[in-house]
């Protein structure tokens, strides 16, 4: 169990790993804020179904377990299928980048309803204000960055022949749980989560159809196979010194 746990630590401080999902998040958070500098008007693209979308502020949790969902995702995808994780994080480059144009060209805000704080437990209300208060005004909302990046998490996961079924399934529920909750404790409307899907399967299309860097995915195969006979060779040996 030690050393499960050990090997787990060593592979998510992975510096490749590392660099890449940590530029991909600055990369994100840089944009989404630099973005609102340059927006003026701001539309509200509500639809009838949003107000039959109840509002369940105890979902809250669920929701802001997002980042640690998404991240952890692409990291057991990173350990199982590096080539593939690879092709996910640049299916999330360019949607993300995708989304910052349109934030720019058709600025949107949500129109959050009003919370009794008082009827909800300490916590939960305390939660939900710090949530509100993180992205207030709740502008750049369609298309939803959450959704796009749960979509894709999801799909990069599913689409490894690597990984089994038994991984896939509720780890995908759970990410699309995630969905739901943007619009269930009113982070988003409806059309936010369905034009970041509809996003999503426009750059996947655009990465796996087209074999936009063949030469670098296989150094990265190249190498990951080096580094992989190295540490093999490496517990080879301490396992010979020990004896």
């Amino acid at each position: 169990m030690k050393k499960k746990v050990k090997e787990f630590f060593t592979d998510f401080l992975n510096k490749k790993f590392l660099i890449s999902i940590i530029a991909l998040m600055l990369v994100q958070a840089a944009f989404y804020w630099g973005v609102k500098l340059l927006q003026v008007d701001y539309h509200y693209i509500n639809a009838t179904i949003d107000s039959k979308i109840p509002f369940v502020p105890h979902l809250v949790y669920i929701y802001n377990m997002f980042y640690p969902a998404v991240l952890l995702t692409f990291y057991y995808v990173f350990c199982k299928d590096r080539k593939n994780y690879y092709k996910g994080v640049i299916a999330g480059i360019i949607g993300f980048l995708i989304c910052d144009i349109i934030f720019i060209a058709y600025p949107t805000i949500m129109n959050r309803p009003e919370v009794d704080y008082n009827s909800l437990d300490w916590l939960t209300g305390l939660v939900l204000k710090i949530t509100y208060a993180a992205d207030t005004p709740a502008l750049n909302c369609c298309p939803s960055i959450h959704c796009l990046f749960c979509y894709q998490a999801i799909f990069t996961l599913c689409i490894s022949k690597k990984i089994k079924w038994k991984v896939k399934i509720p780890v995908s529920l759970f990410l699309f749980l995630i969905v739901l909750t943007t619009m269930l404790v009113k982070q988003h409307y409806f059309y936010d989560a369905l034009f970041a899907l509809i996003i999503f399967i426009i750059t996947n299309i655009f990465v796996y159809s087209f074999k936009i860097y063949p030469k670098y995915t296989n150094k990265l195969k190249k190498k990951y196979n080096e580094d992989k006979e190295k540490l093999k060779e490496k517990k080879k040996n301490k396992k010979i010194n020990t004896n």
